[in-house]
């Protein structure tokens, strides 16, 4: 049977945002939400300002939850292979990258604070297909046909700030160059650009 979606990544990021801000305050001073334009945060003033500072950054796409029919009994997690060449372009570049998903059944459910699952991907460049991941609503996983060196999760807080952790500390301009570098790498995949039109955000850690 088809799965079914309700919302779209655009609406899971308002609440994976907050969800993982929250989870990182802990360990590093500063948690700054970036959606990533070069020409904006990556121009010759946001470089300026930031000239003296050394930051680590992580990579996060959403993900949107989707349903078996009209089931509420858990969600479904897509990790399509784009995102999996990615990761793997990212790792390169010292950057790790998480995927996340709202713990929703049902749009009349979705609050700031609902409940989010993370993942970590792995760099795993060579597969041909996508994978799912069956999630219960308490963070539960039912069922995962992803292999571990492609997935990892779901992730508790320490794990999430491992993650976080294991990202190369650089300054912002290498930072920025280092995306660039990830962003020019283009798989052929479905003959859309910048890995099938999936965007991730990002969060600036600044501190130890």
């Amino acid at each position: 049977m088809p799965l079914e979606s309700f919302i779209s990544e655009h609406s899971a990021e308002y609440v994976l945002v907050p969800n993982i801000v929250t989870r990182l305050t802990g360990k590093f001073s500063q948690v700054i939400p970036l959606f990533l334009w070069l020409s904006r945060e990556g121009n010759a003033t946001a470089l300026g300002m930031m000239a003296a500072r050394q930051i680590r950054l992580l990579t996060a796409f959403p993900r949107r939850p989707k349903l078996l029919s009209s089931s509420q009994d858990g969600i479904t997690m897509k990790v399509n292979r784009e995102l999996l060449a990615y990761s793997a372009a990212s790792a390169d570049a010292g950057i790790i990258v998480l995927v996340g998903v709202p713990l929703l059944p049902s749009l009349s459910m979705l609050r700031i604070d609902t409940e989010c699952c993370w993942f970590e991907l792995k760099g795993c460049a060579t597969t041909d297909r996508d994978y799912f991941v069956e999630i219960g609503l308490d963070g539960t996983v039912i069922s995962n046909d992803a292999p571990a060196q492609a997935l990892s999760g779901p992730l508790s807080d320490a794990q999430i700030q491992d993650a976080a952790n294991r990202c190369r500390m650089m300054p912002w301009t290498l930072a920025v160059e280092k995306i660039r570098e990830v962003r020019s790498f283009q798989p052929k995949f479905r003959g859309f650009p910048f890995f099938g039109g999936y965007k991730p955000f990002h969060l600036m850690l600044l501190g130890p």
